[in-house]
């Protein structure tokens, strides 16, 4: 039996790729300072008791309640950044709570050699101790805890959200076992073409990436009354050039002679195929025939795809469309009895001519095509406002975002920056879909942006960010409110085409700083403010 190492620890632990589900490739740009007002945290010794109350009555009051709008939330799961399993050191915490285990700052594919570099030009300013989750969910909570799940859940539902959209990951590379116990319970299409001899090593490669609180939700979800369930979907982020090269790599020599993979196993047209195949099959078996899964008006299950470039760049590589993709899924939906499934693209990007280096690109060339493993680079980047436009003819039946930074020229320096730059995508992409009612743009909405505890914005190999000055983009209750607001009237105003739904990001990007889930620092400011904005009653 020949089954390296590489393939039972990596298998078991799937926790040492750093990327989150942001991107993060930006220019210099020149700094300012934000007010007061827009990064104040409300901090009242006085507040946590007012929302233990609330808990205790939001729950009453919400059953009478009624809502015209759909509000959803991204959701991002954290890792194991320890080689041991029998010890977790979670990616966000550790990033909270010090930078000496912060997997993102000593990353040096990020940063350089060195890591993320301080000084006093660009010094440490943690810890981050006031984004530490609030006490009800135990403050720095362990990934798997049910009562931590269950108390999530319950906090979306009383507080007016509709749905979760979790960031879902997938690494196309792995092979695995299923005769070897620790690998038996990954998921393998049944039917599909196993080796015995080599204690059933799969013949199509994959896994899911850091579902362990997504299974967790899913299993206290379904123990809640029907009344009380949160509706969920997938949003798959192929965002990682990591992933990718090592999905390249199956074939190398390099590959081959450590003994990670066999002769025969190389990453072929034929094989990125059958794991496109195998992704899908996995959300038709062990998703989409949940009762708690999201669909639309039509019943079909409701897919977010973050950041299309990605996966459309990737599979262009072998002269396949992001519409052939697409369709091969819902086919494959359709022949297990869905009426297929609806894609919508999470898309974001670059729209000045000079930042065309940053742009969206739609094809991954290999610098040589025998050896693609070496490396290669991104082409055909379009600006983000020039790629919109081909959503649909890719397959696309709406669109939204996780988070805009920019506006054309205009960049988010402060929170009332990101209220403008927000308002110009919504104006600009409502029109554009106006008299569409087969492409829906379901407005944006971000809490701020604050990538301090990762080392900041943007990273670079010189081990220092290039625009730290976007780094305290915060809102407080009041601005987040306001732009809540702004959010409900401009779905309001395109509703008959445009549908009725507003994407918040997110639940829980703590190393962006982007979250609205309880903590000691906001306590529960911002879900009372989607309360009093969406539910009736709560004004």
């Amino acid at each position: 039996m020949k089954i390296p190492l590489y393939f039972i620890i990596s298998i078991i632990l799937l926790s040492l790729d750093p990327n989150g589900c942001e991107v993060k490739k930006k220019a210099a740009t020149d700094g300012q300072n934000i007010s007061d007002e827009e990064s104040s945290i409300l901090t009242d010794s006085n507040h946590e008791k007012a929302n233990e109350d609330l808990e205790i009555t939001s729950r009453i009051v919400g059953q009478s309640n009624q809502k015209e709008h759909m509000v959803g939330v991204f959701y991002m799961p954290s890792w194991n950044l320890s080689p041991d399993p029998k010890v977790d050191v979670d990616s966000f915490w550790a990033c909270l709570t010090g930078r000496e285990n912060c997997g993102h700052s000593t990353n040096t594919a990020t940063w350089g050699p060195k890591g993320r570099i301080y000084n006093n030009q660009y010094p440490y300013e943690g810890p981050f101790l006031e984004k530490k989750p609030h006490p009800s969910l135990k403050g720095f909570y362990k990934r798997d805890d049910p009562q931590v799940a269950k108390k999530q859940l319950e906090y979306m539902k009383d507080y007016g959200i509709d749905f979760f959209a979790y960031d879902w990951f997938y690494g196309r590379h792995y092979y695995y076992h299923m005769n070897f116990s620790p690998q038996s319970k990954i998921y393998y299409p049944n039917g599909w073409k196993r080796d015995n001899s080599r204690d059933g090593r799969v013949a199509v490669p994959g896994i899911t990436q850091w579902t362990e609180q997504l299974d967790v939700l899913l299993k206290e979800n379904e123990k809640l009354p029907s009344s009380k369930q949160m509706k969920w979907a997938i949003n798959w982020c192929d965002d990682s050039d990591e992933r990718w090269m090592a999905w390249l790599d199956l074939g190398s020599p390099a590959s081959i002679s450590a003994g990670r993979n066999y002769e025969g196993e190389t990453p072929t047209k034929e094989l990125y195929l059958q794991v496109h195949d195998k992704i899908t099959q996995m959300w038709i078996d062990n998703y989409f025939k949940r009762k708690d899964y999201l669909r639309d008006e039509d019943g079909r299950p409701i897919v977010y795809l973050y950041f299309p470039q990605d996966l459309e760049s990737r599979a262009a590589f072998y002269g396949i469309s992001m519409k052939q993709l697409l369709d091969r899924s819902k086919s494959l939906a359709q022949k297990a009895g869905l009426k297929g499934i609806k894609f919508i693209a999470v898309a974001s990007g670059n729209m000045m001519p000079n930042e065309m280096p940053y742009a969206l690109p739609t094809k991954w060339q290999a610098n040589n095509p025998r050896e693609p493993w070496r490396g290669g680079k991104y082409t055909g980047k379009m600006l983000f406002q020039d790629y919109v436009p081909r959503l649909k003819s890719m397959g696309f039946e709406g669109m939204t975002s996780y988070l805009y930074h920019s506006f054309y020229e205009k960049q988010n320096r402060s929170y009332t920056d990101m209220r403008a730059t927000y308002r110009g995508h919504w104006d600009k992409w409502s029109e554009m879909y106006k008299d569409d009612k087969n492409f829906e743009y379901q407005i944006p909405v971000a809490m701020g942006w604050d990538q301090r505890p990762a080392g900041g914005t943007w990273p670079q190999q010189t081990g220092f960010p290039s625009e730290p000055q976007k780094d305290k983009v915060i809102s407080n209750k009041s601005t987040f409110k306001a732009k809540l607001l702004e959010a409900q009237n401009q779905s309001e105003k395109y509703k008959a085409t445009n549908g009725n739904t507003v994407m918040i990001c997110c639940w829980n990007e703590y190393l962006e700083g982007n979250y609205i889930e309880p903590t000691e620092g906001h306590g529960f400011s911002y879900l009372e403010a989607i309360k009093e904005v969406f539910v009736k009653g709560n004004s």
